[in-house]
């Protein structure tokens, strides 16, 4: 079966991205005039330009991760390789879990094997139904921990 991140959490992904970028740009609208260390503001719109480029990397990177996986094995194809694991390989199945009050709960899925290859897997970026069968479908495969973290907000 085929997993891919759905277009809604791209786009939202993509306005925090851009929210420095954004911020950045209000700012310098609203005290341009007022300010008289212009240079300082330059210099601040330039970081926040590149956190923003380096978030809009980020989330490009992420979503265009796929997962796949069938009684056999279970593997990510991304633009950076890609990572297959075989079900009885695996020694340590974990999924980390932090609620979000702006966004629904984040989960990061990290599959572990005894020779020491990772498969990391941001389950947020699917659809909440595809989410739950394929949470439900790998707890089935192996003994899936939940960790719960702190609240990001």
């Amino acid at each position: 079966m085929e997993f891919k991140p759905s277009a809604r959490s791209f786009l939202s992904s993509l306005l925090w991205s851009f929210s420095p970028a954004f911020i950045a740009t209000i700012v310098t609208l609203l005290m341009y005039k007022a300010i008289t260390a212009k240079w300082f503001l330059f210099i601040a719109d330039s970081f926040m330009v590149l956190l923003s480029f380096f978030l809009l990397l980020q989330t490009i990177f992420v979503h265009l991760q796929t997962l796949y996986f069938d009684e056999y094995c279970i593997k990510t194809v991304s633009p950076l390789g890609i990572i297959e694991l075989k079900w009885q390989d695996i020694s340590d199945a974990l999924l980390r879990e932090r609620v979000n009050a702006i966004s629904r709960t984040d989960h990061l899925l990290i599959l572990k094997t005894y020779d020491g290859q990772m498969l990391t897997f941001n389950t947020s970026t699917l659809s909440p139904e595809d989410e739950n069968f394929v949470l439900g479908k790998i707890a089935r495969m192996v003994n899936l921990k939940v960790h719960r973290d702190a609240p990001s907000i």
